[in-house]
């Protein structure tokens, strides 16, 4: 009888214990047990194991602040419709606020918030409820994502029609804008780091302060991207190519690459093309430095070895200037070290000398 009365004794702290730490995951906060020397029949507090958070966010975004005008555009509904604090809101919402002074702060996790503020919105992806990461939109305005730093990869990402922002960890900034013939972004690392992809490049790791401006045309057939702030590594797309494997004498085909540290006043343009036939596009990849010189040119075609350029001759102003200079600079050392030729008037002057003497 003892022995079951300590069975039932252990249970049930084991389950309190088990409670207290899922409602503190509800949270988003660990169990917190303290005094390690507590024990109950026999079992030490701190030897049986807590209970980790499953969900980094919420089912439902929720709105905590709200101050001035905000409205929200529900799937399926016709009009926008008065945001209210504390209430949820389905994936796949729209969030806008209205006025200058407006501000807006929605929370996806205890650590994991979404603040708008001015003529600014952005929208949430519909996602199933079981699926655990959050698909943010892009709309306009100015919009600021603050997320733990340790968030898993994969968990978070912030997407626009050209590009997308994955693996955002700590604090960063999105200022997004329709323009006449596609839209611009400007993307700032406030704390934290994150990592930049599009069609044909990627923006490998931006720190705290880096900045970088993308514009994409309404076609999607031009990306520009232009360094801002900080020095950022931005690996572009240089189709494919044959390489050969000195080992066992055969050619093996391989993306090609180049690294371009987009700097403040640097440059990169992709331009694309459609082919009449076919779906692979035609692309062109260049890079400029701060003085708007062309530093780097290559052609190619998606997917297709048969079809790239690879990196072309210098074609810049400066470049020419300087080869022409060079040439000329050869011929003139060579017209100097040539033997100089009798002309037929020095030979006749000659003659008529040695005629005289």
């Amino acid at each position: 009888m003892k022995t079951i009365a300590t069975i039932l004794a252990t249970a049930s702290a084991a389950s309190m214990l088990s409670l207290g730490a899922f409602a503190q995951d509800e949270e988003g906060s660990e169990a917190n047990v303290e005094n390690s020397e507590t024990e109950v029949a026999g079992i030490k507090i701190a030897d049986i194991p807590k209970k980790t958070p499953e969900r980094l966010f919420h089912v439902l975004p929720y709105c905590r602040m709200l101050e001035g005008k905000g409205e929200v555009y529900r799937p399926g509904a016709s009009e926008w419709a008065p945001i209210e604090e504390g209430k949820y809101y389905p994936l796949g919402t729209l969030y806008r606020t209205k006025g200058s002074d407006s501000r807006l702060r929605i929370m996806f996790g205890n650590e994991a918030e979404v603040d708008i503020e001015g003529e600014a919105s952005f929208g949430t992806r519909a996602l199933p409820l079981a699926e655990k990461r959050r698909v943010i939109t892009l709309v306009g305005g100015t919009i600021t994502v603050k997320l733990p730093r340790n968030l898993p990869e994969g968990m978070f990402v912030v997407s626009a029609p050209g590009f997308k922002v994955v693996n955002p960890a700590g604090d960063s900034r999105y200022t997004y804008s329709k323009t006449g013939d596609g839209d611009e972004a400007r993307i700032r690392c406030v704390t934290g780091s994150l990592t930049v992809e599009g069609r044909h490049f990627k923006v490998l790791s931006m720190r705290a302060a880096n900045e970088i401006r993308i514009t994409t045309s309404q076609d999607m057939l031009f990306t520009g991207l232009y360094g801002s702030r900080g020095d950022v590594v931005t690996r572009l797309d240089q189709g494919r190519v044959l390489v050969k494997d000195f080992e066992t004498g055969e050619n093996k085909i391989e993306d090609k690459v180049l690294d371009w540290k987009l700097s403040p006043l640097t440059a990169v343009r992709i331009h694309r093309a459609m082919p009449a036939l076919g779906e692979k596009m035609a692309v062109t990849v260049m890079t400029f430095e701060a003085s708007g010189e062309l530093k780097n040119r290559c052609a190619f075609t998606e997917k297709t070895v048969e079809v790239n350029s690879g990196e072309l001759g210098p074609t810049s102003k400066k470049d020419r200037e300087n080869l022409e200079k060079q040439a000329a600079e050869a011929t003139e050392t060579v017209a100097a070290e040539a033997p100089a030729e009798e002309s037929p008037a020095d030979s006749s002057a000659s003659a008529d000398s040695s005629d005289e003497l």
